[in-house]
């Protein structure tokens, strides 16, 4: 597929329209029901962990897979935590971590077969890698959201194997300081629809009517400092990282303090690191140029379905090591793609997207707002 063809495909996949910072996020959870601060990688107790339930034959039980050891279960209920199932009479904790819940729990759950539906078939999106005859199972908007459950879990000690973001007082200097001094930042967000919220559920005005990543952070912030923390999103849909160039002029009339960087998930598909470095680097120098002051966190995207042609898996890791070699002194990278590697050792990208192919769910989200966290709140 052509460069060009690509990107007419990514506008008409992705949510679009005006820019997010004109739009008034729902108020969603608060932050302390969201435990911003308690990552995956370091807190004991794993919180609202997503999974589809999936049922290998007719009748067989539903099977949700968790990306920890689990020590023990102490809640599941639907995305929309309006139906919890009985962690003692309804939930079953396998030997190999999985849980399982029987059918007559009416929780929603997917057959094996849903998972590829035929060429055209409603919910379906072309094509799978090597089966340009095969789709994908689509469902944009609320769809996986209703048809996914949430498991919260103490799991057993052990060491996180991906990486482990870390505080950047070293890194970003000018940041920290401005935070814990009390003084107002302005945090300026150039992205694509994962950070202007596609599919986090109060973008889609559904319960819990949790807002986007690039939100939670802010209030997050707001919670853990006594400064003015203004977010400026200038996220779209369909955006590459040339997008993000072509608007910068228009970011950084905001005047930021902290600009964040979020590309990738449009771009792995040109199968071009060099190309996509060359691109992050214009877009650092042109902002050093215009404020040398301005920090970046650079944000690697979440992994895409490994099975869907325009998301290559392996290009996913080399884009990342581009954006690696670009930081240093006032830039940070936040890995989500290694984070997302990490989980789906033990899980399904199903159990983890908010519409089949590209976007996180509500859990995904705050994986994006954790791993940010961790570098700006010590």
């Amino acid at each position: 597929m052509s460069h060009r063809s690509w990107s007419w495909l990514v506008v008409g996949l992705f949510w679009s329209g005006a820019l997010v910072a004109a739009a008034e996020p729902a108020a969603g959870p608060s932050v302390e029901e969201m435990h911003l601060l308690d990552p995956v990688w370091e807190s004991e107790v794993i919180y609202g962990e997503s999974t589809v339930l999936l049922q290998a034959k007719s009748g067989g039980p539903l099977v949700g897979r968790l990306a920890c050891p689990v020590a023990e279960i102490l809640e599941v209920r639907n995305s929309n935590r309006e139906q919890s199932y009985d962690v003692s009479r309804q939930v079953t904790l396998q030997p190999d971590g999985t849980i399982e819940l029987a059918v007559d729990t009416k929780a929603p759950f997917l057959t094996m077969g849903d998972l590829f539906p035929p060429t055209g078939a409603p919910m379906s999106y072309k094509h799978r890698v090597n089966q340009p005859d095969v789709s994908l199972l689509y469902g944009p908007g609320r769809w996986f959201h209703d048809h996914q459950v949430e498991v919260t879990y103490r799991r057993k000690l052990t060491p996180w194997k991906g990486t482990v973001p870390r505080f950047a007082a070293g890194q970003l200097p000018r940041t920290i300081a401005r935070l814990k001094a009390g003084e107002p930042l302005i945090i300026g967000v150039s992205g694509d629809s994962i950070s202007a919220g596609g599919d986090a559920s109060g973008l889609n005005n559904v319960a819990p009517h949790q807002p986007a990543f690039p939100e939670l952070v802010t209030r997050q912030l707001r919670a853990s400092y006594p400064g003015t923390i203004t977010l400026k999103n200038r996220a779209v849909g369909g955006w590459s990282i040339a997008n993000g160039n072509s608007d910068l002029e228009a970011l950084l009339a905001e005047k930021p303090h902290l600009i964040v960087m979020a590309y990738g998930m449009n771009d792995v598909g040109r199968r071009d690191p060099a190309w996509f470095k060359g691109q992050a680097e214009q877009f650092i120098q042109r902002v050093r140029a215009a404020d040398p002051t301005i920090e970046l966190i650079l944000v690697t995207p979440m992994l895409g379905h490994v099975e869907w042609v325009h998301t290559p898996r392996d290009m996913f890791f080399q884009y990342r090591d581009e954006l690696q070699s670009l930081c240093g002194p006032g830039i940070v990278m936040a890995d989500l793609t290694s984070v997302w590697h990490e989980l789906l050792q033990h899980k399904h990208d199903l159990d983890l997207t908010g519409n089949g192919l590209n976007h996180p769910n509500d859990f995904g989200h705050r994986l994006y707002a954790q791993a940010l966290l961790s570098l700006l709140v010590e």
